[in-house]
């Protein structure tokens, strides 16, 4: 039985529903919102693309029960080798009944966003002027990091989880948190973070999702609520126009890092988790390269 004949078989008992759509062309396939399946143009290997855009238990369980019923053999998230060990060092915390504390994920991206904006807006400690600079700054980008996946939820530590304890590969799909703030210093201006701060709406352009028509203050909880991809993407559009080169950092280029680390990977069936924010950007890419395999013969 053909890799691509087991996919649809794994969809129906998982969705217990037909593919969606194929809209995006032959080699990529929708089966629900957020799961994707990629097709090599050879039909040899497969690539189930799992796209998440908020921290929640119910989305948390499917990416563990996905991975249970696809069994992969490599399993790759939106995360970096240090990003990784240091998920990896909460999950054996967690196993010895220990407390998290500090030091998670989390507060290890946050920690980088802090250095990195400490040193862009010259802030020193308490006291210092940039200090409301600084947090209102952070703040509006938690909310980038959410929306793209950089700061991973539940989600990715499940699907680590479930990889050890198949026995899977788990392979880092993502670039280094800091290597992607230093991209962003050299793309950043201070006039884009004080029009950050400003909390103003830029005029024109696409509509803003719910919950931000007033301002971008909120940016960080708005992140949080969106649930489906059509809301995800009005977002990545509100703010490819709002903040382009910011856009351009932390989605798009990161949007390539994903693919070709994708492309890279050999097995006959993968779980790729990312942020859902990064999907269509994935699926794009990955169409048009097997499209062009196939043209060539390969």
């Amino acid at each position: 039985m053909s890799v691509c004949v087991q996919s649809v078989e794994v969809f129906q008992l998982f969705h217990k529903t037909r593919p969606l759509s194929s809209t995006s062309g032959q080699h990529v396939t929708r089966y629900a919102d957020t799961v994707s399946v990629l097709r090599s143009s050879t039909c040899e290997r497969e690539i189930y693309l799992v796209g998440t855009a908020h921290v929640s238990e119910k989305s948390a369980q499917e990416v563990a029960e996905l991975v249970r019923r696809v069994r992969p053999t490599v399993v790759a998230v939106e995360l970096c080798d240090e990003r990784l060990a240091t998920m990896r060092e909460t999950i054996a915390k967690e196993r010895r009944g220990e407390k998290k504390g500090e030091g998670g994920t989390s507060e290890f991206v946050r920690r980088a966003v802090r250095d990195f904006f400490g040193a862009f807006t010259g802030a020193r400690g308490p006291g210092n002027v940039a200090d409301g600079l600084l947090g209102a700054a952070m703040k509006t980008f938690y909310g980038f990091f959410r929306l793209s996946g950089l700061e991973p939820g539940k989600e990715f530590k499940e699907a680590v989880k479930e990889a050890e304890a198949l026995g899977a590969q788990v392979v880092c799909a993502d670039r280094d948190v800091r290597e992607t703030l230093r991209r962003l210093r050299e793309n950043l201006s201070f006039d884009d973070v004080m029009a950050i701060v400003s909390g103003r709406v830029r005029p024109g352009g696409p509509s803003p999702p719910p919950g931000i028509e007033g301002g971008m203050d909120d940016i960080e909880n708005v992140v949080e609520s969106l649930k489906t991809r059509a809301n995800v993407r009005q977002m990545r559009e509100f703010l490819e126009y709002q903040f382009p080169r910011v856009s351009k950092v932390f989605i798009e280029e990161r949007d390539d890092i994903m693919f070709d680390a994708l492309m890279r990977i050999r097995a006959e069936r993968v779980v790729a988790v990312v942020g859902m924010a990064h999907m269509d950007g994935i699926e794009r890419r990955w169409e048009e390269t097997q499209e062009r395999l196939r043209l060539r013969g390969r």
